[in-house]
Order: structure tokens, then C-alpha cells, then sequence
């Protein structure tokens, strides 16, 4: 099968569960211990419970913000082994048909296991020393401000 449409189809999966708050499908697209590089650390989520407090920050953060489609649009990916694809995405979200941020672009690594493409690895372009990875964080890598009584 074609390597970007596997990517494409692994991101629209993730991007479907995060934004229906469906933590139980995303998790189990992640292959685990996961690494995460980010501009200024490379962090390691060794457990299925270390992955809820980051997905939740990331479904409350597009809930609060009325984000209606979170689209990921592959732009490249290709095998490095016959087991391991990477690519890379531009990120979309947008409310009822309207941007609310500029694209941003990340990178993902899959791996196939026991037939099934998993997240194994990701870059993202934050400043985000630590797991998890918060709100006001991500609130800053997609360019959006935080509405007065949100909380953290």
C-alpha cells in the first residue's frame, strides 16, 4: 500500500478520537514507549496513563476554542523499513468552516505491529520541556489566545 495514504489514514484516526475526546481509539493507535522530540527536549511517555493528561489537555484546548474540523493533511511519507514509515502533516483547525490558525507542520514515524500502523514517534515545533505536555503550550504552537476564565 501506498505509504502517504497510510500516514494520511493513521492521522485521520488520531484527529477523529482527539476531537470526539475518544480517548480509548487514540491510545490505541500509539505505539508504546512513544517518543516525543520537541524543539528543546525529547520526552518518552512509557504508559497508556501517560498519554490521557496530554490527550485531554489537547480535546479541551479544541473544545474550548470551538475548533469544528482538526484536519491533518499528509504532505510526504515513505518507508525507511518495511516496518517503519515517516512522514510529515500540516495541521489545520478550523471552526465552522473558518481558519483559526495558520498551518503548522510536525512529523510522525509509524510502526507496524502485529499487522496495524502505530504512532511510535513525533517532532513537534513547541517549547515543551516536559510530559505532559500542557494547554498553554499547545494553545501556543496553534497561535491561539486564551479566552478569560478558561481554565488549565
Amino acid at each position: 500500500m501506498n505509504p502517504l495514504s497510510i500516514y494520511q489514514d493513521a492521522l485521520n484516526v488520531v484527529s477523529d478520537a482527539v476531537i470526539a475526546g475518544d480517548f480509548a481509539r487514540y491510545a490505541a493507535q500509539i505505539d508504546l514507549p512513544y517518543l516525543v522530540h520537541t524543539e528543546t527536549a525529547r520526552l518518552l511517555v512509557s504508559t497508556v496513563d501517560d498519554l490521557r493528561p496530554t490527550f485531554d489537555a489537547l480535546h479541551l484546548t479544541l473544545l474550548d476554542k470551538g475548533v469544528t474540523h482538526y484536519e491533518r493533511v499528509a504532505r510526504a511519507a515513505d518507508y525507511v523499513d518495511r516496518d517503519r514509515i515517516e512522514g510529515w502533516h500540516h495541521t489545520h483547525l478550523i471552526s465552522h468552516g473558518e481558519r483559526l490558525n495558520l498551518p503548522h507542520s510536525s512529523r510522525h514515524a509509524l510502526v507496524r505491529r502485529d499487522g496495524m500502523w502505530l504512532f511510535s514517534e513525533a517532532h513537534y515545533a513547541i517549547q515543551a520541556e516536559r510530559w505532559p505536555v500542557t494547554r498553554e503550550v499547545l494553545e501556543a504552537q496553534f497561535g491561539l489566545t486564551r479566552r478569560e476564565g478558561l481554565s488549565a
